[in-house]
Order: C-alpha cells, then structure tokens, then sequence
C-alpha cells in the first residue's frame, strides 16, 4: 500500500503518520508511506500512490492540481483533501474525494475512514471478463458507468468502451459492489461515481440521461445525499 502524506504543516504530517502506521500495523497491512510539504517536490516526481492525503491551500500549487496529477497516474487513487474551506468543494467533486478532514482531524473518524478505503479498494479491484469483438476482455469494476439491459442483450459502457456481457443482469448486479453501484430501474445499474448531473427523477452519466424509477426515487435520493455527505 502506497500512501502519500501532503501538507504544509511538518506537525500535522508527522501526527498523521503515526495514525496511518498504527492503524496499517493493527491490520497487517504492509504499507511504504511517503510524506511531504512541498507539493512541487510531489509533482516533479514521477511517484505512484494508492492512498494520498492532501492539503488543500498550500503556498505555491493547491492541493487541486496535485489531486489532479496523481489521479492522471492512477485513476483508483483514493483521495482524502484536508481542508475547512467550502469554496474548494464543487470543484473537488469532480475527483471523487473520499473524504474531507478538518484540522485538528478525528482519530475515531481516520480509522473509520481508512476502514471504508481498505473495503472500497477491496471491491475497485475485482475484475469481470466481458465480450469485445468476440474476444474476453478484463475490466475494472471501477471502470464501469453503467450496466444495461434491452431484452436479451446486456451492454457494459465502460471507461475503455462498451461491451456485451454473457452473464446474465442479475448475475451482474449481485457481483457489484453496492457501495456505489445501484440500481435505478429494474435494466439499469450506474456507477454513482460517474454521475455528471442529478435531479430527484433523472441522473446524467456524461451525455446519457437516465430515468429513476418513480418507485426508487426516494431510496435512491437518499443514497445520493449519503454518498455526497461522506466526501
């Protein structure tokens, strides 16, 4: 596990290690965590992570473009933003921050943070085998925006491209992960974390809109405010 530490304060970095430390030793986690605060010495490395936590307002770069840079490096990074400016937050939903901590942060909630983060990395990387062309393609479940199905045919849209599936749409919604994965009519299942636009009947995945079943309106309404409540 490959964690990065990124804030201007050398207190609040050490402390944070000691926390992540504890709680990977706890869990027998191997884990090489790399700390910092210069966030230029971060971006003029080539460094790969699977955890970062990130300051947001830092002299010089933000934690924005940071974000940015290492999810262009890895796109399953999970992201935790250190911040207690509002301001930051509608542009940071389009990286899908896992959560948001305050200073001085919450041991209780840092566990229970890394908790959700072990889980979700857990299920990001299970892979499923779908047609392309008549050949098997491995793919990513994070990589998946949605899941449809039109009488016999099942479609895959996928980051890579779309694919058909021979399991059936059942099969396929009970191998997802519904910690972010649901289904909004009884032949669509969408990844919430591709979610461009959303209103209480539709959601938009990009340029597809799609209509929540009038019966899953309000379950699905409150999954999303619980999902947007959590970052």
């Amino acid at each position: 596990m490959r964690i990065l530490i990124l804030d201007d304060e050398q207190q609040f970095v050490d402390d944070l290690q000691f926390h992540i430390e504890r709680y990977m030793q706890t869990h027998l986690i191997g884990t090489e965590i790399t700390t910092s605060v210069s966030p230029e010495k971060i971006l003029q490395s080539d460094a790969v992570f699977d955890l970062a936590f990130l300051d947001i307002q830092m002299p010089g770069t933000d934690g924005i473009a940071v974000a940015k840079e290492l999810r262009e490096r890895n796109s399953r990074i999970i992201l935790f933003f250190v911040t207690a400016f509002e301001e930051y937050q509608d542009e940071a939903m389009d990286l899908h921050i896992f959560r948001y901590f305050e200073k001085p942060f919450d041991e209780q909630r840092l566990y229970a943070s890394l908790d959700k983060a072990m889980e979700y990395l857990d299920e990001t990387y299970v892979d499923i085998y779908l047609s392309n062309n008549g050949e098997s393609v491995k793919v990513l479940v994070d990589d998946i925006i949605y899941i449809k199905r039109e009488n016999r045919k099942i479609t895959v849209a996928a980051t890579g491209g779309e694919y058909t599936s021979k399991n059936s749409f059942e099969d396929l919604v009970s191998k997802l992960p519904n910690t972010f994965f649901y289904l909004v009519h009884k032949s669509f299942l969408i990844n919430i974390h591709y979610i461009t636009r959303y209103s209480y009947k539709e959601i938009y995945l990009g340029d597809t809109r799609i209509s929540v079943a009038t019966r899953k309106q309000a379950d699905f309404h409150q999954f999303w405010f619980d999902y947007i409540k959590r970052r």
